[in-house]
């Protein structure tokens, strides 16, 4: 899934909910407006909120991948290193056996 999408799917499903619950509830004309500048206003927090918490996310992701690229190459060449060690090491055994 495409992390853009994600995103704005969660916006619009937070806007979506906002003026729903918005639009019935019971109240007049000036509850209704004082409402809804207070709701947008929350709105935009949680939006700052998110797109900088979807950021850190996105960062620790690209560190995970670079830390976990680098661990992989390490444990790769240690495994080469040994076995190529184990062979060295079982080279005169394997002349003993065919011998």
């Amino acid at each position: 899934m495409n992390k853009k999408s994600l995103f704005l799917g969660a916006v619009i499903g937070a806007a979506a909910g906002a003026v729903t619950s918005i639009l019935f509830a019971p109240k007049s004309g000036r509850e209704l407006r004082s409402d809804i500048v207070e709701k947008s206003g929350e709105a935009s927090v949680v939006l700052k909120e998110l797109a900088y918490n979807a950021n850190e996310l996105l960062q620790s992701v690209q560190v995970l991948g670079t830390e976990g690229s680098t661990l992989i190459k390490d444990v790769s060449s240690d495994i080469i290193d040994s076995v190529s060690k184990w062979n060295e090491e079982m080279e005169p055994e394997k002349k003993t056996l065919k011998g």
